[in-house]
């Protein structure tokens, strides 16, 4: 087509769709294809589509196997596969068609293709038996062609379809049936006459020539494989072998090649010939190739085969007729020995039968020996060896050189002649070897020489010469280098010849190593004393600092052996406290006491002892000190008491004498007893053995493991439990008729463990209180005790959940043991409740946990329940019987003194809350008194309040209207004189714990009654009257029991409830009476305000608790401040807070100021010993700026507040960090909020006190922190020190962030700006788009709040402004202002700069000083009017300039203002 035609719009694309619309257009055609075929597969499909009776599915997969991709062949492989095993009448006519493609997919390219064709080879021998007859011709060539393959796997598959194809007694005859074919077919391959020889056009998996060179191999394998497993005498391979050799271009083209495994194997073919030397030398490229790879440095087997041939060539006059032994074989052997190289690896197995064949073969002896000479003394030429040489041909030259010499020296008809040369080059040898670190080398030389010495061929003159020689070049190596030498030469330790050079090795400082003297005190009699009488210097061994613990046995050994010597007299040894002193001492004996140990200090002698103490070796303080006592020397050992090799060497020494003194032995029997269980590591069997037989029915342990329990502050679970195991270990050693008394005196009585419970009186509180079983109460209950402190109290408990855990995982545990482990883990619950701010340790809650696995319910323990005091602590752990709890109150109601239809009313069966509340409300019982003297009195008070809290709201409405007044007035009566009785006798609590129980369970009460009054549906009259009565009344009480709180005051159920008491207060009760100030808390800062008597008390208390130790009245203090600080707010700044100040005038003198409350500055810790006060602070300190009932800022006063609390604020900030949710020991910082509960740490106020009351209180703070003073924390984030801001912003961008975006745009989302503004936001992308409407006209603002909000700046955007744009920017730069420096919403910038647009097109005036309308931080008007000129300013605008001007006079008219 022209190129004017194209351009007209004729031309069309190019493509395969086109072709293909063409030819279905077209139909057939006169190539015979159709859009559907491909061309690579034209001649396949032909050939298929003469075979009849296969269906439509196998044609598709057997087209498959000629697709020109290797995996549409192998998917069509596995296909065919399930089409065989599904063994459809088809499988005949389709194993047909499949020989055809045999030889194809048996040479394929992809070895997948290869393998499956194999295997689905195998199928079909399988399936079809005698019915694959007529198709072996095809394909049992190929298969035997593919044993050869290159690729394992597909080699192994082919010996498969031989192996599992047919019978075992014709399987050799079908591989000799068809091997002639195989070896025409692998000849021609080879050749590249053979059409698999050809590169396949559809095959395009594999290169050609990587296709070629892999038949090749192949086909050259198959006759070496052939030789290999039916021998070389089977000659039905030569036939077609020989057409190689005969074939001149294929043999040039083999050698002229680059293939070296093709050559290779062409060689061994050739060898295996029985003719095979005429065959090599009627090729002369093999002759040659043979002689110039003799010497190949290549890691291929072409040096191998090079010398195979050689030896094969050596012994034939054929082969010496055509080339010279003396001038060219005898030469290129010397070259080859001479060059240093990787040939070595293959001369090592050859060189020597090389050698001697052509020895054999030049004739006569002196001949023989020049020759031989010549070769040895080629070995050394060319030395040193490079240094890029490998290792092996290295050592293969040792082992070549060693064999050498040893056929030389074994070879009497030369061994003399030759010695002459030998003996320099065995010293270079020697030599040589010293420059390789290698043992091997060395072992190789060194067994050479060991040989020689042997031998005793060599006269001793000329062996002593050689090994003087050789000793003269170890010393000139140096002590590194000589180092395997030296020590594989002294090591035998038999051969006296060698005694001389041992001896002078050791009497060379320089040269003697700590393994050449263990060679001497190893060696052999003879030759130790020959070597020891000629050493001349024993310094070696008298400076005993230098061995180490590993040597010093060997050096002892050989220090005995040298005094045992008596003709050593230079010996000089001087004992110290080292290693070999050591040893000295423990091998003992009358010489080395007499001539070495007899004159040691004493205090050397102790040094030792007290080192083995320090390695806890007790075995070896008792062996010295057993010796030393022989000798008359006495040693102190008290530092090894604890060591129980020790101690058990001193019990079987005194029980093997017949002196006996049973006090000390007891004393060794405990200190046992105590080494074995508080040793970390198991005692030997051994060891409980040795204690075992030593106990006695009357010994005794001295409380040691309650002792052990209580010395560690951390200790392991297993650990304890491996203890009662070692306990047990002990005890079933121990004889059957003492074995009780030991149980009894190792494990808790029933007696201590009673007494372990008392010490927990002051947890029983928690059970009266908290527990919902029937109420109990003991007589302790009725004197006054002491609660301890949270150390003191979570000290005492572990150390008896420990006691308990081990005594009842003995397998000796009785019931006393059960009852104290049912007492431990009420314990530990009453624990948990009281200090329920803080997790219990992982220690309780696992010792817990061990505990209730191993406790079971039994007649025994019940039986402790019928005690007539039984403990408070196993009644709440245990289910009681109804008869039990009718015995139990009977017990301690003093039933002789109440009436029994009284006493009835309490243990009543199948009672429900409320027929027990009616039965007291119409028995006309003694209720809400004091009398401390009746025990009954307090019963039916506990049990009716815990009634009532379990019958709820529906007190509200029950049908007997006085039951209501009767429980609420209760309610009232209680509290009331608890709080006059506290007024009057702070202590009362600590003094009768029934009156705090009483107290806690009736403010309980109330708390659940106002939860029902707030969530249930109760009448509007009922809700009034308790609205308008009941709670003012109780919290002006609960008030007033605030003021009662010490601050050391532990956190009993009155104090937990009262705070959750104080938490439910919204505003700071009007009907405090003035007198519950009893005495005035001065503090000088309140003073100078105009406080009440009884709010300057009431404050100070609330601070002074919040320094308090104990979280919970901390938190008594936090409730209560926040409940005063909207009066000290106003208290403090009663000027600024003036609603009737007039905005247009100005103080010139006096600016007034708001200020943070004096009290929640003083009170922020100056350290970090109370980390919860500085974020409580914070919260109190924030309060101002939440929009309530007591706060209500405008913006001029929100701003000046901010600015008065910013100090504070980031101190607070640095504070609240350290209670955040996150693990900031972790690299990096990993948070600790629980996947989907961040709304409930971040947005929801959850006072509930637990252990993670603190962290979600800090989150809910950092919350309120950024919604609030959001311009605040930005700036602390950038000031901060650059290490910790990855760790701030972490912080507040893991949730936080999210939260308060997702609030922000809540907020503008449901504000109402009216019809001008219409304002829409996009949550996913966080932008806030503000269409402000004049007329016709849209003005377009858009905020986008980054991720990390507030700690980076919304982006703003401004289009179409309806204004002039000097005036719309300054609109916006204000905005941007505000959100960068104010600490305000989003939704009050956007409503400010709605103002500003507003005010802009009604005409108000802009402020002469800042010039703008509206204000950027007060969000004001100019509102302050010169009477001179009539402008009107901003406040604080004016303010400025008369700080910057030092005068108040107008800006514009210099009318003076005051």
């Amino acid at each position: 087509m022209s190129k004017q035609q194209r351009r007209k719009g004729n031309a069309k694309n190019a493509s395969s769709a086109s072709a293909h619309g063409y030819l279905t257009q077209g139909g057939e055609n006169f190539v015979g294809l159709t859009p559907e075929m491909n061309i690579f597969e034209m001649a396949s499909s032909n050939r298929l589509s003469n075979f009849s009776g296969i269906d439509d599915e196998t044609r598709i997969v057997m087209r498959k196997l000629t697709k020109k991709d290797c995996q549409t062949r192998e998917k069509g492989l596995r296909e065919l596969t399930n089409i065989i095993n599904a063994e459809t009448s088809s499988i005949e006519n389709c194993y047909e068609h499949f020989c055809g493609l045999v030889p194809q997919l048996s040479t394929d390219g992809s070895p997948t293709v290869r393998l499956l064709t194999m295997k689905t080879i195998t199928l079909f021998l399988v399936k079809l038996k005698k019915s694959a007859c007529k198709g072996l011709k095809k394909i049992i060539p190929m298969v035997l062609f593919a044993r050869c393959d290159v690729t394992n796997g597909v080699a192994a598959a082919a010996g498969a379809v031989i192996r599992d194809g047919f019978e075992a007694d014709k399987k050799q005859k079908v591989i000799q049936l068809f091997a002639p074919l195989v070896f025409e077919m692998a000849a021609k391959i080879v050749q590249g006459k053979h059409d698999l020889s050809v590169p396949v056009e559809y095959d395009a998996s594999e290169d050609p020539e990587a296709r070629k060179s892999r038949l090749e191999t192949q086909s050259l394998n198959v006759f070496l494989s052939y030789i290999k497993e039916f021998g070389a005498d089977s000659t039905i391979w030569e036939e077609e072998a020989r057409k190689l050799f005969e074939n001149i271009a294929f043999l040039k083209m083999v050698f002229g090649g680059t293939n070296a495994a093709l050559k290779v194997q062409v060689l061994n073919l050739a060898y295996r010939f029985k003719n095979n030397v005429e065959v090599i030398l009627n090729t002369p490229s093999i002759v040659t190739y043979i002689q110039n790879h003799l010497d190949s440095q290549t890691f291929t087997p072409e040096c191998s085969t090079a010398w195979e041939g050689m030896i094969i060539l050596l012994p034939s006059a054929q082969f010496h007729t055509k080339v010279s032994l003396q001038n060219g074989i005898y030469p290129r052997f010397l070259n080859v020995i001479r060059k240093k190289g990787n040939h070595w690896r293959v001369l090592q197995h050859f060189l020597l039968p090389a050698v001697v064949l052509l020895l054999k073969e030049m004739g006569s002896l002196e001949n023989d020996m020049k020759v031989l000479g010549t070769i040895m003394e080629s070995f050394t030429d060319n030395l040193p060896w490079p240094t890029d040489a490998s290792i092996n041909a290295v050592l293969s030259w040792f082992n070549a050189f060693s064999d050498f010499v040893r056929w030389i020296l074994t070879n009497d008809r030369i061994n003399l002649v030759v010695w002459e040369k030998l003996h320099p080059l065995i010293v270079t040898v020697t030599e040589q070897a010293m420059t390789f670190p290698t043992k091997e080398i060395a072992e190789c030389v060194t067994d050479l020489l060991q040989w020689i010495i042997e031998l005793k061929t060599i006269n001793e003159a000329d062996v002593s010469t050689l090994l003087l020689n050789i000793e003269s070049k170890i010393v000139g190596a140096g002590t590194e280098n000589s180092r395997l030498i030296k020590h594989l030469l002294t090591e035998p330790g038999k051969n006296i010849v060698l005694s001389n050079l041992h001896a002078n090795l050791l009497s060379s400082p320089e040269l003697v190593d700590f393994q050449i003297i263990k060679n001497l005190s190893c060696s052999e009699n003879d030759y130790f004393n020959a070597t020891s009488q000629k050493i001349s210097n024993f310094s070696f061994i008298e400076k005993t600092e230098n061995f180490d613990i590993t040597q010093a046995g060997d050096i002892v050994r050989l220090i005995k052996l040298l005094l045992e010597n008596q003709e050593i007299k230079s010996l000089n040894i001087s004992v110290k406290n080292d290693h070999v002193g050591r040893r000295l001492l423990l091998t003992g004996g009358s010489t080395i006491w007499n001539k070495l140990l007899k004159n040691v200090p004493v205090s050397t002698f102790q040094n030792m002892i007290n080192y083995w103490h320090e390695k806890r070796n007790g075995t070896a303080i008792a062996d010295a000190v057993s010796f030393l006592k022989e000798m008359g020397v006495e040693m102190d050992t008290k530092q090894a008491a604890e060591n129980v090799e020790f101690l058990i060497t001193l019990l079987r020494k005194m029980k093997s004498t017949d002196v006996s003194n049973e006090a000390e032995k007891n004393v060794l029997i405990l200190k046992l007893f105590t080494a074995i269980f508080e040793s970390d590591e198991d005692a030997k069997s051994e060891h409980y053995n040795c204690l075992s037989e030593h106990l006695t029915s009357d010994f005794n342990s001295g409380q040691f493991f309650e002792k052990l329990f209580a010395s560690s502050e951390e200790y392991d679970i297993e650990r304890i439990l491996e203890t009662a195991c070692r306990v047990d270990k002990l005890i079933d050693l121990c004889e059957e008729q003492t074995r009780q008394n030991i149980v009894n005196n190792v494990l808790l009585s029933g007696k201590q463990c009673g007494t372990i419970i008392e010490q927990f009186q002051f947890l029983e509180l928690e059970v009266m209180s908290c527990s919902t079983k029937p109420t109990v109460i003991s007589t302790t209950h009725q004197h006054c005790y002491s609660h301890l402190d949270e150390h003191k109290a979570k000290e005492i408990v572990t150390e008896s959940a420990r006691i308990a855990l081990f005594n009842i995982s003995s397998k000796y545990y009785n019931s006393a043991h059960q009852v104290f482990g049912w007492q431990v883990i009420s314990i530990i619950s009453a624990l948990e409740k009281r200090y329920s701010l803080v997790a219990l340790t992982e220690e309780l809650q696992r010792s817990r946990r061990e505990i209730e696995e191993r406790l079971i319910r039994s007649d025994e323990v019940r039986f402790k329940l019928d005690d007539s005091s039984p403990c408070m602590f196993l009644a709440d752990a245990y289910d009681m019987s109804f008869e039990q709890k009718k015995k139990y109150i009977q017990c301690q109601a003093e039933p002789s003194k109440v009436p029994e239809h009284a006493l009835e009313v309490l243990y009543r069966e199948n009672q429900t809350p409320l027929d027990f509340l009616m039965n007291v409300f119409e028995g006309g019982y003694q209720m809400f008194d004091f009398d401390r003297s009746k025990n009954y009195h307090w019963m039916i008070n506990l049990m009716f309040v815990k009634k009532c809290i379990q019958y709820g709201g529906s007190i509200f409405v029950a049908e007997e209207s006085g039951l209501r007044d009767y429980a609420l007035c209760g309610i009232v009566t209680v509290l009331d004189q608890s709080t006059d009785i506290l007024g009057n006798t702070p202590n009362a609590f600590d003094e009768d714990p029934r009156l705090e129980a009483l107290t806690t369970l009736f403010i309980e009460l109330y708390l659940v009654l106002n939860d029902s009054i707030k969530n249930d549906n109760h009448p509007t009259q009922t809700i009034e009257e308790w609205k308008e009565f009941y709670v003012p009344t109780i919290n002006s009480l609960f008030i007033r029991m605030f003021r009662m709180i010490r601050k050391e005051q532990q956190p009993t159920p009155f104090v937990r409830t009262l705070l959750k008491a104080m938490f439910t207060l919204v505003e700071f009760p009007t009907n405090v009476p003035n007198d519950s100030v009893v005495t005035r808390e001065f503090v000088p800062e309140l003073s100078v305000f105009k406080y009440s008597l009884l709010e300057e008390s009431f404050i100070a208390q609330a601070f002074i608790l919040l320094s308090s130790n104990v979280e919970h009245v901390q938190l008594i203090g936090y409730a209560a401040a926040k409940l005063l600080v909207p009066i000290m707010f106003k208290t403090e700044n009663p000027q600024v807070l003036d609603d009737d100040q007039d905005e247009t005038e100005i103080m010139v003198a006096n600016r007034s100021k708001l200020n943070l409350p004096v009290m929640i500055s003083k009170s922020y810790p100056v350290d970090h010993i109370h980390k919860h006060v500085g974020p409580l602070l914070l919260s109190l300190a924030i309060l101002p700026l939440e929009t309530t009932k007591e706060f209500v800022l405008n913006q001029e006063q929100r701003v000046a507040y901010c600015d008065a609390i910013d100090s504070f604020f980031k101190n607070a900030l640095n504070a609240l960090m350290l209670d955040q949710p996150f693990d900031f020991s972790q690299v990096p910082i990993v948070c600790k909020i629980p996947k989907s509960q961040e709304r409930e740490y971040y947005l929801q106020s959850d006072l509930t006190a637990s252990p993670l009351f603190f962290e979600k209180f800090a989150s809910r703070l950092l919350f309120k922190s950024i919604t609030l003073l959001p311009a605040a924390v930005r700036l602390f984030h950038k000031n901060i020190p650059n290490n910790f801001k990855p760790i701030f912003q972490e912080v507040v961008t893991k949730h936080a962030s999210k939260l308060l975006i997702e609030n922000e745009l809540n907020k503008v989302q449901n504000a109402e700006f009216g019809e001008v503004l219409k304002v829409r936001t996009v949550p996913v992308t966080g932008q806030i788009i503000s269409e402000y409407t004049v007329e016709d006209t849209k003005m377009k603002l858009t905020i986008e709040l980054p991720r990390d909000y507030p700690l980076s700046v919304p982006a703003m955007n401004l289009d179409k402004a309806i204004v002039k744009g000097d005036r719309a920017k300054k609109w916006l730069l204000q905005l941007n202002a505000y959100l960068f420096h104010q600490n305000g919403a989003i939704l009050e910038g956007i409503e400010m700069w709605k103002r500003n647009v507003d005010k802009g097109i009604e005409g108000a005036e802009d402020c002469t000083i800042c010039m703008m309308t509206v204000h950027q931080q007060t969000n004001q008007l100019p509102k302050v009017k010169c009477k001179q000129c009539k402008n009107r300013f901003h406040s604080n605008c004016l303010y400025k300039w008369f700080e910057s001007s030092n005068q108040s006079t107008c800006p514009l008219c210099r009318n003076n203002f005051t």
